[in-house]
């Protein structure tokens, strides 16, 4: 049995911790700010093991020995507040957020009920309500925190087949022609062919399987096809199936196309489709006032059903940050509650209602707080130097020689370009007389240059395929301190240099 005097002492063993974390944490963002810093030590997960102690001892290593490993997780870790790290669609936090999660873990609340956790909750209900009237869905806006945009997605996607055919909920998923009193035929999803795979995983979970998603082909920016979703859905009709759900992105992961949101709405509604918005990544450029009344990117989306935004991303929140929202009221409780008296006793503030789960942890405290700090205005901000330092970027690529973009302009915070290597030139010329030569071989020259610049620490970026293209860099603007000539047009430096550096009649091409 633990002794009282333990129990006592827990508020002053917190603040002993704290003041040592403290130093290690500052020291670790201003490491991140400093241009001198690598953005990882990167090891290989044999090196790792070697350097850090991953045992798991009987007898508890104390405040040192934990510290230690705590020293050794922030030096052997990407630092996430170096603005070189751009590898993925999210960027470092900011005080405010740390703060947040800080908050959050004094608290260990839980948002399934309400009486549990009262302020958290009236927090959810507000920031969803806000968010889904900054995107045009009305006064009856609302909408639920999930583990991370697959699990909004998801519960779209489960909410959307739960209300247009409740039946399913109580004698499961049997369509026609295996049922033949059924009101569906074989459900189907419609998304566009650059989608994020959360879609082809949701249909996965909830039992449509893969062949239920429809991928609809996207024209020369990006974009979903209007007249190819219809024409799809027509010839899903006459097979006897039945289109329910629409999936429009705004923000797709690889190149940052927005599909047309309102001329899908039209669709959707012309054939009784669930419209759903994967905002994942774009979603939050709602909070710029250039987005919403000058670039029309979003235009249409208080017309969707449901819709998903990722603070995590765009707006600097710590991970994870997630929700979805819609402009029915009361929708999520009605699609998907069930019985669980012991839990659940009636109260309309209880969240967890309406979910697929049970505990949840209350991430909208985090962009509650972000939003407070900032405001809109300033959340907008971030977005706008974003936008400007991807169009920047993708100037300083066009003009550099032996550079090409993948699309020009950018179509959002992503700049994707494929680089040649002086002493490759004349070969890529010959390869390119063969389409699948030229494909196979310079993804194998992009992933040379990508581990080669990964591999020194001093930049963390990513490679992506795309149709019949061969791979290529994509390299995502986020960060708010990231600097266009120090730190992108360094970034081409490193990636001429590695290309000067790789022995490349050593490499298998």
């Amino acid at each position: 049995m633990v002794s009282n005097k333990k129990i006592n002492n827990s508020a002053a063993e917190l603040d002993g911790m704290l003041k040592r974390m403290h130093d290690l944490v500052i020291q670790h963002v201003k490491e991140g700010q400093d241009a001198t810093q690598a953005v990882v030590d990167y090891r290989t997960p044999t090196e790792l093991y070697k350097a850090v102690n991953f045992e798991l001892p009987d007898v508890g290593a104390g405040a040192d020995g934990t510290f230690d490993l705590i020293k050794d997780t922030l030096n052997y870790s990407v630092n996430s507040w170096n603005p070189r790290f751009m590898d993925k669609l999210y960027a470092g936090t900011n005080p405010i957020g740390v703060i947040s999660e800080f908050l959050l873990g004094v608290l260990n609340g839980n948002c399934h009920v309400y009486h549990v956790s009262p302020v958290l909750t009236l927090m959810e209900v507000e920031v969803t309500k806000a968010v889904g009237q900054l995107l045009g869905m009305g006064e009856h806006a609302n909408g639920l925190f999930c583990p991370g945009g697959s699990a909004s997605n998801l519960l779209a996607m489960v909410t959307a087949r739960n209300y247009l055919y409740p039946t399913i909920k109580t004698t499961g998923y049997i369509p026609r022609p295996f049922n033949p009193s059924a009101e569906y035929g074989k459900l189907k999803v419609f998304t566009s062919a650059h989608c994020h795979y959360s879609i082809d995983k949701a249909a996965l979970v909830l039992g449509l399987g893969t062949d239920s998603i429809v991928k609809v082909p996207t024209d020369e920016t990006c974009k979903m096809r209007v007249d190819e979703l219809e024409r799809l859905i027509q010839e899903s009709v006459e097979r006897g199936e039945t289109p329910f759900f629409i999936n429009a992105t705004a923000g797709t992961t690889v190149m940052g196309a927005f599909d047309p949101i309102r001329s899908i709405s039209a669709i959707a509604k012309k054939y009784n489709c669930w419209l759903h918005v994967d905002g994942s990544w774009g979603g939050s450029s709602i909070f710029s006032q250039a987005v919403r009344e000058e670039l029309g990117w979003l235009d249409g989306s208080g017309l969707a059903d449901s819709f998903t935004m990722n603070p995590h991303k765009l707006l600097g929140v710590p991970l994870q940050c997630s929700m979805v929202v819609t402009p029915h009221e009361m929708l999520f409780p009605k699609a998907n509650t069930l019985a669980a008296d012991y839990l659940f006793h009636g109260n309309p503030y209880d969240l967890g209602a309406g979910t697929i789960g049970c505990g949840r942890r209350p991430d909208a405290l985090k962009i509650f707080l972000a939003w407070k700090f900032y405001g809109k205005e300033g959340l907008g901000q971030r977005i706008d130097r974003a936008i400007k330092a991807a169009a920047d970027f993708t100037d300083l690529v066009r003009e550099r020689q032996g550079f090409e973009l993948v699309v020009d302009p950018s179509l959002f915070c992503q700049v994707c370009f494929w680089y040649v290597p002086q002493q490759l030139q004349s070969q890529v010329v010959e390869w390119k007389k063969n389409p699948v030569v030229y494909k196979a071989k310079m993804t194998r020259v992009i992933h040379a240059l990508h581990e080669h610049v990964n591999h020194s620490g001093d930049y963390l970026v990513d490679h992506a395929p795309l149709d019949d293209l061969p791979h290529f860099f994509r390299i995502v603007i986020n960060a708010p301190t990231v600097n266009v000539h120090r730190d992108l047009a360094g970034l081409l430096d490193a990636i001429e240099d590695a290309g000067k550096k790789i022995a490349w009649n050593e490499v298998s091409l």
